[in-house]
């Protein structure tokens, strides 16, 4: 060795060892600064992503906040200046970027006149329909939406009072743009830079169509002659494209360059894209929101200055606009790269890569140990859980076999003990079970092993001379090339379930048979038990004709009431029973609901002063469609029952009209009173059969329970669904809704 060292080695080995710990540094270097610009890069498109979903969600809640304001405009009743003004002014500081949002009514070349002198009235003493200043001539001759006008009539905020009277229809291109949102019946951004000049730079406009009534969207296909006829007009918005941008990036807190948003032309043929808002990287955290330091133009940013630009598109209501993430030149000297540099200059020296040798070695060393602990560890896990299966298997009733596809069963666990596994491995199901049922076993499983799917069924079997039923679960089992090789099934013994259910389902059989029977009986007894009642009824009034002692007229008027109350109860018992079998037959037809009204109110009226209360009726003009008796019986039940349960107070008879989920009318006849209301845990029992809600069940002088029984039954079978709201001390009412019929105005016929 010392001769090779005297004989030149050393010369010829330095430069060994400098090369190839230049070339490893080196290597490291451009490795390390590799993986950090693609870092970045994921970073730049990871924010532009986010920007891009920020931006849509921005435009996405312009688009709620139109959708929320539509409601009222679309309903039957008129909109105000102050209902729009109440809507409108909680929604308003949610949107911060909101320049305007207003509601353009349709109306036609020929009724602006009438729309003046109707501002006019309202308060607008200086309302004028305008057109815009440029864009703003007309077609003649033209029909349909393009003859129309579309005047905005309502706008908040304060600041945007100036646009009412304007003709939205007759700005530059919006025409177009209003008939392809009515046609397509979506929201539609507008074209174009209208309305810029009142608010502001950076305005963009949104038109949602509103209809007389619900129109089903359908972007496939465009039915302009039957959705645009009805249209009642436009709700529109404005907001800055440039705050929107601005909010995104506070709230991404971009960090890896600038960010610009354009607007592509419609067409080619319409020249450059136009820059709506441009925002630089927030360098520190807290920094606030800033323009570009060194802003590019357009012709900088799409032509060849920007090749590493990141780019995201955001289509929206129509329209499309480009979003552009412009990330920071990579710099040969900067902080990200100080790992770089600092493997570079270690590397220059001996020790330093000998030390990083060491390092990687012992690094390598403790992930070795750390994985031998973790598999040491999976392998403890996986033998913990065996042993838990395979207690819970012991204790519960789950068998578990696997066949081949000759169905010859491979293996098998059962926990019972009168099954033998030994004897069943190797044999089939037509060797063990009956010839049918092992048909039926052998069908199930041979469908999963043809289709590759599992299926779950409940199979009866006999074993051993018993009968047991099954659920039974069957999966395919496969090998390595993903090929059906055979079935794993596994079985619950639900015998003892089964026999459970079976008796629970002859006792209902018998109590429903028990039922019948009874309500029979009283449909049957009906002639039969009326009759006595009304030969006493006979008798006494006789009797009444032929006494004049007060003593004994006193005497015949207890046995009167009495007799009056059992002939109530009997009807109310038989009433139910009728009902119960199915004998009474509705008869639906249409009539003046105030005939029923007037009839309960002189009917209950006089018992009611009797028990000084007071009862009121509210007129009602609407026509109902049901049968006019049953329907009389459900009020007059609920007023009877109001009437037993108020001691002091009044009683309300009224009605009220109210929409249903389907967009039609119904009527709900409404009967309040102020008697001691109803616990909520006593809802849904007042209107079961015999309960009297806090009365002693002994007390016969509040009848049998029967009354809302009877209200239930007679709502199930005309549809009629009642509802009822109480609150204790206060009093309870009581709501039976009816189909109404609607009444079309002569005045309103002839003006469509």
């Amino acid at each position: 060795m010392n001769r090779r060292y005297r004989a030149g080695g050393r010369t010829a080995a330095l430069p060994v060892i400098v090369i190839a710990g230049l070339f490893l540094s080196l290597s490291a270097f451009l490795l390390i600064r590799s993986a950090t610009s693609q870092a970045e890069h994921a970073l730049a498109d990871r924010q532009a992503i986010q920007l891009h979903d920020e931006l849509k969600a921005g435009l996405e809640r312009q688009s709620m906040l139109l959708r929320a304001l539509s409601g009222p405009l679309a309903g039957p009743a008129p909109v105000t200046e102050a209902s729009f003004a109440s809507a409108a002014e909680p929604l308003l500081p949610l949107y911060p970027n909101l320049r305007a949002v207003a509601w353009a009514r349709r109306i036609s070349e020929r009724n602006a006149p009438l729309l003046e002198r109707a501002m006019h009235s309202a308060g607008y003493t200086s309302f004028a329909v305008r057109d815009a200043g440029e864009g703003g001539v007309r077609e003649h001759g033209t029909a349909g939406m393009a003859a129309d006008r579309f005047v905005n009539v309502l706008a908040e905020p304060q600041s945007a009072a100036g646009l009412i009277g304007l003709d939205m229809g007759s700005l530059a291109g919006q025409r177009d743009v209003l008939v392809r949102s009515c046609a397509s019946n979506r929201l539609v951004a507008a074209e174009g830079e209208p309305l810029r000049a009142e608010l502001g730079e950076n305005s963009v406009l949104l038109y949602l169509p509103v209809y007389t009534r619900e129109v089903e969207d359908d972007p496939g296909r465009l039915i302009e002659p039957i959705v645009c006829d009805l249209l009642t007009g436009f709700l529109w918005t404005s907001f800055d494209i440039g705050q929107l941008l601005r909010d995104a990036v506070r709230r991404v807190s971009l960090s890896i360059g600038d960010v610009y948003l354009l607007e592509p032309p419609v067409r080619p043929d319409m020249g450059a894209p136009r820059m709506l808002a441009a925002e630089g990287m927030i360098g520190r955290p807290g920094e606030l929101p800033h323009p570009p330091v060194n802003p590019l133009t357009v012709e900088q940013l799409t032509g060849a200055m920007a090749p590493h630009a990141i780019v995201r598109d955001i289509a929206f209501a129509g329209r499309v606009w480009r979003l552009y993430v412009l990330p920071d030149a990579a710099r040969l000297f900067s902080a990200d790269d100080r790992l770089a540099w600092t493997m570079l200059i270690g590397g220059i020296l001996l020790t330093a890569g000998v030390a990083a040798y060491v390092l990687r070695e012992a690094r390598t060393k403790r992930l070795l140990r750390t994985e031998a602990r973790a598999r040491a560890a999976m392998a403890r896990a996986l033998r913990e859980s065996e042993e838990r299966f395979r207690l819970a298997l012991r204790y519960s009733k789950v068998t578990l076999f696997s066949q081949d596809r000759n169905l010859r069963h491979l293996w098998i666990y059962c926990p019972r003990t009168d099954l033998h596994p030994e004897r069943m491995i190797g044999r089939t199901d037509a060797e063990l079970f009956p010839a049918d049922e092992a048909a039926r076993m052998s069908a199930i499983k041979r469908s999963v092993i043809e289709s590759g799917t599992g299926t779950r069924c409940e199979l009866e079997v006999t074993y051993g001379g018993s009968r047991r039923v099954l659920d039974l679960s069957v999966e395919p089992m496969r090998d390595e090339t993903g090929a059906v090789a055979g079935i794993v099934c596994a079985a619950i013994d639900m015998t003892e379930s089964v026999e459970i259910r079976e008796a629970l389902s002859r006792a209902h059989a018998e109590a429903e048979r028990a039922n019948q029977a009874k309500s029979r009986f009283l449909a049957a007894a009906s002639h039969d038990l009326r009759q006595p009642f009304q030969a006493m009824s006979l008798f006494h009034h006789i009797l009444m004709s032929k006494l004049d002692d007060p003593q004994q007229v006193e005497v015949a008027n207890k046995l009167g009431e009495a007799l009056t109350a059992g002939n109530t109860l009997l009807s109310t018992l038989l009433d139910t029973s009728a009902l119960e079998v199915g004998n009474v037959k509705p008869r639906v037809a249409e009539f003046d609901v105030q005939d029923i009204l007037a009839r309960l109110s002189l009917e209950i009226g006089d018992q009611a002063i009797d028990r000084g209360l007071q009862l009121r009726t509210v007129y009602c003009s609407a026509r109902v469609q049901s049968d006019p008796i049953l329907l009389e019986r459900m009020v007059r039940n609920l007023l009877v029952n109001a009437l037993r349960y108020t001691t002091e107070g009044r009683i309300l008879l009224g009605c009220r009209r109210r929409s249903d989920a389907d967009g039609g009318f119904r009527l709900s006849i409404e009967v309040w009173d102020t008697g001691p209301g109803i616990a909520k845990a006593e809802m849904t029992a007042i209107f079961e059969d015999f309960y009297r809600c806090g009365t002693d069940q002994r007390d016969s002088g509040r009848g049998l329970g029967l009354g809302l029984s009877i209200v239930r039954r007679m709502s199930q079978m005309l549809d009629h669904p009642v509802t009822v709201r109480s609150q204790v001390g206060r009093g309870t009412v009581f709501a039976v809704s009816v189909p109404l019929v609607e009444q079309h105005c002569p005045c309103s016929a002839a003006a469509e």
